[in-house]
């Protein structure tokens, strides 16, 4: 081997990427144990598939790359046709990342083989679901690629309507190539619905189906059939829900529903999938009346209930190339009525397929159908957003009465998401309706017991960095057994503490004050205020102590990463607190700072990266000119009472010098405290004011008399002395000056008479009359 072959540039040398890739070749054996994991790795490390052209780049190189991929292919689409399920899967997985690592020179010459040998497997009946799966997602990432080259979007739009099937690569070809779909849309249309209707699969591929059937009116781009699919996934819900809640509910509910849907004088619109309906306007069901009332329920009626509803959100959520109507009232109907259902009878005559089993089947079947509904009006608050105003009236009727009747977990935490996103959506007027009954909710769902609520009533003097106040004394194996009892304190306060119902509450207390903290907020921001500081403290010392703790369990891992998120939701609603806009300086300013500086010191955490950026955010709040929470109102109000002499300019120079000075001398700064917190409204404040009134008085009075007089000796002897009149009138301007030098002088003594006498009056004095700036 000659020297020249040896890399000269070690890691950057480009030759170092053909030799590799070859060598990767060589390892694609015919063996099972095939490490993709690594390959992988190589491949995207390395950039081997990129044939990045470079100027310095010596030919040969480059031929050498180029050569080494083209071997690379060909192995993979032998493997791709390969017998073995195995390899074939290993091929295709491998495929998908040449596809999304090659250079763009390399899709365009090779896309369409590849797409012949990737077709080929989803046509083969005998391959098995990876297969199938790996073969799918490999065709999606070359439709998406290709999508952005011109070139060869028509011949991608041929590929695209031969495949068939795959509801993920579907999706991806209704995005990017709506046209190949065109002519297909009711086929498509009544394949989807009858996959969807006959409910033959788990509830994660339903929903794949309803996104697939929620996107196909792009094909289309016209509103008109935006609103009719709408239409048909809306009478369907509605004809499920009669079916389901019969004896459940008032009568006559879906029959009014039904009248919005379809209004008296137009025809209804056709099925969907082409399925049978009643009179009534219900499904027939008559292919699954073999089945119980109770299987029919859980295992055809709610599932295909949640996967209408989710692609109604979908929808919802997703842009549209044009305008469309959405059906608002119609929808918030359908939301009350599941919402207000709670599985108690309302009517006296039961029917026969109203058991009590079936009302124990609805029952536990219910909060999940409640959050379906939940999911759906999250979708109509983000699809609308501010444009909801006409009713928003209805929205927040509906939340707040189910947030009284709300008592599981997971259903309180959905609530308070869709109050939060009610908040980001409609901004400060919102607010004003939300406060009260969100701060009360989130007041009882965050209380952790008597200890906060000491703490709270205390003022947050301090920040308490015990987890127990309790102290034991120390005998022979107290240590150990405290930690035990410290660590079985939190495990229990998280199984019944509900901690993701808190981190919601947190985050929509953390836009509540964000929004509409400093509006009308005088009834609850205090105690929302101390009940955050007490929350993000004792969620902080329970983390980071708990960290440091020698005895931990398996419950403790599980939930360690909630109680980071939990501590993380704290102190963001604890950094809204204080950066809110209120009356007055926030009262727990100076706990929350410190509270920030112990969680910055906790360095390789997520806390500790917040904390650092929330003291940048404080700084303005202790920053010595934010001037606006200075004590000082007499000052103000003296300034705005007498007229200084001296200029507005040279006024704020002395209040910056002496605001500098006191914040770097603290003597000083304690002087003018002081002075500042003296008696305002005693007598000698009194006299001094009036003394000094008439001495302005006297000022204005002698000026006066002085213009008076000038002009009139100006007008007297205009014709005849105009030399001599200037020089009287710079003598009169100098004898004015003088006498206001004079009165100065006389205030100063009298300053420093009344200093003597009693100074602590006489705080503001030299704010209002400056004397002479040279002077000390």
């Amino acid at each position: 081997m000659s020297s020249s072959d040896y890399l000269s540039a070690g890691l950057q040398d480009l030759r170092l990427k053909p030799r590799l890739l070859r060598a990767l070749t060589r390892d694609l054996d015919p063996t099972p144990d095939l490490q993709l994991c690594s390959l992988l790795d190589k491949l995207k490390i390395h950039g081997l598939l990129t044939e990045t052209s470079v100027q310095k780049l010596e030919p040969k190189v480059l031929d050498e790359w180029r050569v080494a991929v083209d071997a690379w292919a060909e192995r993979l689409v032998g493997m791709v046709g390969d017998k073995m399920p195995q390899r074939r899967w290993a091929g295709t997985c491998l495929m998908g990342v040449t596809i999304e690592e090659c250079s763009a020179s390399r899709i365009v010459s090779s896309y369409s083989v590849w797409f012949e040998k990737l077709l080929h497997n989803i046509q083969d009946s005998s391959n098995t679901r990876f297969v199938n799966e790996a073969t799918c997602a490999a065709l999606s990432d070359l439709f998406t690629r290709i999508a952005s080259f011109s070139q060869v979007k028509k011949e991608a739009t041929s590929f695209a309507g031969r495949v068939e099937g795959a509801v993920d690569l579907l999706c991806t070809l209704i995005k990017f190539y709506p046209f190949s779909v065109h002519r297909y849309y009711e086929k498509v249309e009544s394949a989807l619905a009858s996959k969807i209707l006959s409910v033959d699969c788990n509830l994660e591929l339903l929903k794949k189906y309803a996104s697939a059937l929620a996107l196909l009116p792009h094909v289309k781009h016209d509103s008109d059939y935006w609103s009719l699919m709408m239409q048909k996934i809306l009478i369907n819900i509605n004809s499920l829900l009669n079916d389901a809640l019969q004896g459940l509910e008032q009568e006559g509910k879906g029959v009014e529903i039904m009248k919005l849907l379809v209004p008296a004088g137009k025809d209804p619109p056709g099925p969907l999938g082409g399925q049978s309906q009643t009179e009534n306007g219900n499904l027939n069901l008559n292919l699954n009346l073999n089945f119980k009332a109770t299987k029919r329920l859980g295992e055809y009626i709610l599932p295909l209930v949640s996967s209408l509803t989710y692609s109604c959100g979908i929808m919802l959520t997703n842009p549209y190339p044009s305008q469309v109507t959405i059906p608002i009232k119609v929808i918030l109907s359908l939301i009350h009525r599941v919402l207000n259902t709670d599985g108690s009878l309302v009517t006296k005559s039961v029917l026969p397929s109203t058991t009590v089993l079936y009302q124990e089947l609805l029952c536990a079947e219910l909060p999940a159908l409640h959050l379906t509904f939940l999911d759906l009006l999250i979708g109509v608050i983000k699809g609308l957003r501010s444009q909801i105003l006409p009713h928003a009236s209805s929205v927040v009727r509906l939340v707040m009465d189910y947030f009284t009747r709300a008592d599981l977990p997971a259903v309180r935490a959905k609530v308070y998401n869709a109050l939060e996103l009610l908040l980001n959506s409609m901004g400060v007027g919102m607010s004003l309706y939300l406060a009260e009954p969100l701060v009360s909710n989130a007041l009882n769902d965050l209380n952790e017991g008597q200890e906060s609520n000491n703490a709270t009533k205390s003022g947050h003097n301090e920040i308490l960095p015990k987890i127990s106040p309790k102290k034991r004394k120390r005998v022979r194996g107290s240590n150990q057994t405290e930690e035990m009892n410290i660590e079985t304190e939190i495990v229990s306060d998280r199984k019944t503490g509900r901690i993701d119902v808190k981190i919601a509450a947190l985050k929509a207390i953390e836009t509540l004050l964000s929004v509409g903290g400093g509006v009308k907020a005088e009834t609850w921001r205090l105690d929302i205020d101390h009940l955050i500081l007490t929350i993000s403290t004792n969620a902080f010392y329970t983390l980071f102590n708990n960290n440091n703790n020698k005895v931990r369990n398996a419950s403790f891992e599980e939930s360690e990463s909630s109680q980071v998120e939990f501590t993380l939701a704290a102190l963001k609603a604890l950094l809204a607190s204080l950066l809110s806009p209120c009356h007055a300086r926030p009262s727990c300013l100076s706990q929350g700072i410190q509270l920030f500086q112990k969680g910055k010191l906790e360095t390789g955490t997520a806390v500790a990266l917040f904390c650092e950026k929330a003291l940048l955010s404080l700084e303005v709040l202790i920053h010595p000119r934010d001037l606006p929470f200075t004590e000082s109102n007499f000052a103000g109000s003296a300034f705005t009472a007498f007229q200084n002499p001296c200029s507005t300019n040279e006024l704020e120079n002395e209040n910056e010098e002496e605001m500098y000075c006191g914040w770097n001398n603290s003597s000083d700064d304690d002087e003018k405290k002081e002075e500042m917190e003296g008696p305002v409204g005693d007598e000698t404040g009194e006299k001094i004011s009036e003394k000094m009134e008439m001495d302005v008085e006297m000022t204005t009075n002698v000026l006066g008399e002085k213009e008076e007089d000038n002009n009139k000796s100006n007008d007297n002897d205009n014709d005849n002395n105009r030399g001599v009149d200037d020089l009287s009138i710079e003598g009169e301007k100098n004898e004015l000056n003088n006498v206001n030098e004079d009165l100065n002088l006389g205030l100063k003594s009298k300053e420093v008479m009344l200093y003597d006498s009693d100074s602590e009056s006489l705080g503001s004095i030299p704010d209002i009359v400056e004397a002479d700036p040279d002077s000390d």
